[in-house]
């Protein structure tokens, strides 16, 4: 089977993707915690309740929230109430 070579990222990606990667370090070590109010568990990912495919921006710190990959999971695969409710979802017509 012959494959095709995977298109490299154009500069300006690649420049996104890397301040995208210190920025979530950053906010990593400042936020050590799940933001989740009722969890203990230690802050793996950091998720944007203003997704991309909704108008929002992964270098934009104020849609940035630390949680745990558990909750990060529930949130995505789920879409719980409580996640809108606590803003860990946004939907477009929310605003910014």
């Amino acid at each position: 089977m012959k494959r095709t070579p995977l298109r490299a990222r154009s500069r300006k990606t690649a420049r996104v993707y890397t301040a995208r990667r210190a920025l979530v370090a950053r906010l990593l070590a400042e936020r050590p915690q799940c933001e989740v109010p009722w969890c203990l568990n230690e802050s793996t990912d950091i998720h944007e309740p203003l997704t991309r495919a909704r108008g929002g921006s992964i270098l934009d710190e104020s849609n940035c929230r630390a949680v745990c990959r558990m909750h990060h999971d529930l949130i995505h695969l789920d879409e719980p109430a409580w996640a809108y409710e606590l803003g860990f979802l946004k939907h477009s017509w929310d605003g910014q």
